[in-house]
């Protein structure tokens, strides 16, 4: 069967890196031995922005609007 996926990154892709490069920079503070709230507050403030980005440009790219 062939990959039916365009080869182009999707926008979701790239969300995804940076949700993703975000959780590791919390896990890394959370796991210092400083891990203070004006360090985390930020990042976890960015983490609940990126996704609800991802949710709605995943409904997006998969037609998923109208399905109920």
């Amino acid at each position: 069967m062939k990959n039916q996926l365009p080869t182009v990154e999707r926008f979701s892709q790239k969300i995804l890196k940076d949700l993703y490069k975000n959780r590791e920079d919390l896990m890394k503070i959370e796991s210092s031995s400083k891990p203070y709230c004006h360090l985390i507050d930020p990042l976890l403030a960015r983490d609940r922005k990126l996704s609800e980005i991802l949710v709605d440009c995943l409904i997006h790219e998969l037609d998923l609007k109208n399905i109920r």
